[in-house]
């Protein structure tokens, strides 16, 4: 499996929204949050069309008498063309698609403004089945010389989507629901292990909701915590091999739902992965390296073959400890409702044995205020981290591939003006040495040069080079290793004719 090319292009959405009849004007925006869903990848003529939409959920202040909250949920959709030369129809393209920024403004009060900047990257992967010669039947009178070499096969290479549901159900000192009016989830501690012809994942769905009461009308927000587990079809996989996964939320959603006794106590939660997951298997291999014979001519045919080695795959942990302080015309923090993070990486740079990660976490907070009047408030923190991935015998053309995902995620209240972050990041990171080794394909046997071979001594004496092995003497001289006489660095070789 191999990137046959890449592509990146930063795109900016820029759209209006109208606010519908059925809802207030927009006093003030608080927070909103969104998700890009890939719908389409097509190919053709060395570019890659991409289309999707933007999806989001902005949670605002009305314009009325009470000043309450409300919601509107909308999308942008969008077309992108990367331009890739090598790429033809037919090829696998893989798309990574993450929000750098977004935002809603206010044009007027039934009118706001979207933005977002959306990063793009697209990797073409083609696999090529390649043969490589191992050793030579042992009825032929050949000498061979082989080389036990690791190589990584690619054993499945599958993409596919997973669906998850699960229901919860409100706590008794919780009352029931109106209407949602905002929701957030993120997930943690994500982890996949293989099993036999299957990969196993599981994580924990970290789920925020913001509701109205259907019996006082007050605002709720109720946050828990939801464990995931879910199944992917791998044919012909062991639980002991290499893997590489990328795991990418194609569509949340959260719901309020009846509960036995017809309340609206319940929530209900529907998630949509989307899984890419390539299996490797090392092995080591016997590689026919060269052969000669004694009673005959052989004239070998070679050609390049491109192999993959495993450099490293390894999870790497940054602990970040950040403390905030709001902005002074933010309102002020009465308790916090509710925290999620992403995160983006800026920039990756390759060095001698290692790779130097830069990016950012970008934390978001719902919070209760200290002002009845404006009752929830956003605040949003950017905290740089880096990270050096130790990977011995790294080259410009490894195949690298990097996932970066939050374990933990923690916000506690300092004062009213100030919070501390607390988290956990995984770096994860899966490099394979691109290699080239003649293989042989074809052997042709020519009689014996008998006068060229009467020229050479009978016996001789010599000195192994560096890197020399008695193979390579004993064919340089017609001879066989096993007949070579060693003394310390010395050899004594005696030329055999069948």
């Amino acid at each position: 499996m191999r990137i046959k090319a890449k592509a990146f292009a930063q795109i900016t959405l820029d759209d209006d929204y109208i606010v519908r009849d059925n809802k207030p004007d927009v006093l003030r925006v608080i927070y909103t949050r969104g998700d890009v869903l890939l719908e389409d990848t097509k190919v053709g003529n060395g570019n890659v069309w991409i289309t999707g939409r933007l999806k989001f959920n902005t949670l605002y202040q009305s314009d009325d008498e009470n000043h309450r909250l409300e919601s509107v949920v909308g999308e942008i959709p969008f077309q992108e063309k990367l331009v890739m030369d090598e790429v033809e129809d037919g090829d696998e393209i893989s798309v990574d698609i993450s929000i750098e920024d977004l935002s809603v403004g206010i044009i007027n009060s039934r009118k706001l403004v979207v933005r977002a900047v959306l990063n793009m990257e697209a990797r073409s992967m083609e696999q090529e089945k390649e043969t490589i010669s191992c050793s030579l039947p042992v009825e032929q009178s050949y000498q061979q010389k082989t080389q036990i070499i690791p190589i990584m096969e690619l054993v499945s290479n599958k993409k596919d989507i997973v669906r998850m549901q699960k229901e919860m159900l409100l706590p008794n000192s919780r009352t029931n629901i109106g209407n949602i009016l905002f929701y957030q989830v993120d997930f943690r501690n994500e982890e996949i292990v293989l099993g036999e012809d299957n990969a196993q994942m599981q994580m924990d769905a970290q789920v925020m909701v913001l509701y109205r009461s259907e019996s006082t009308g007050d605002y709720e927000c109720y946050e828990t915590v939801v464990p995931l587990t879910g199944e992917v079809e791998l044919k012909g996989v062991r639980g002991d091999e290499v893997f590489w996964a990328k795991v990418t939320p194609m569509e949340i959603m959260v719901e309020a739902r009846g509960d036995y006794d017809g309340e609206a106590r319940m929530l209900g939660l529907e998630i949509a992965l989307a899984v890419d997951i390539q299996v490797y298997r090392e092995e080591e291999n016997e590689v026919l390296m060269d052969a000669y014979a004694l009673d005959k001519e052989l004239r070998l045919e070679r050609r390049p073959v491109q192999i993959q080695q495993l450099l490293v795959k390894n999870l790497s942990k940054v602990r970040l400890l950040e403390q905030v302080q709001l902005e002074p015309n933010q309102e002020r923090i009465l308790q916090i409702s509710g925290c999620s993070g992403t995160i983006t990486v800026d920039r990756t740079k390759k060095q001698e044995n290692g790779i130097q990660v830069e990016g950012i976490l970008n934390v978001h907070i719902l919070y209760n205020t200290t002002d009845d009047t404006m009752p929830y408030a956003h605040s949003n923190s950017q905290i740089p981290f880096e990270q050096f991935l130790e990977i011995e015998g790294l080259s410009d053309d490894a195949d690298v591939w990097l996932d970066t995902r939050i374990e933990q995620l923690q916000v506690n209240l300092l004062d009213n003006t100030e919070y501390e972050v607390k988290a956990v990041l995984q770096i994860g990171v899966l490099a394979l040495r691109n290699e080239e080794i003649d293989t042989i394909v074809s052997i042709d046997e020519e009689p014996l040069d008998i006068e060229t071979l009467k020229k050479q001594p009978g016996m001789i004496g010599c000195v192994r080079k560096e890197g020399e092995d008695l193979w390579d003497i004993a064919k340089k001289y017609h001879a066989t290793a096993e007949n070579i006489i060693e003394i310390g660095e010395k050899v004594l070789v005696v030329k055999q004719v069948q």
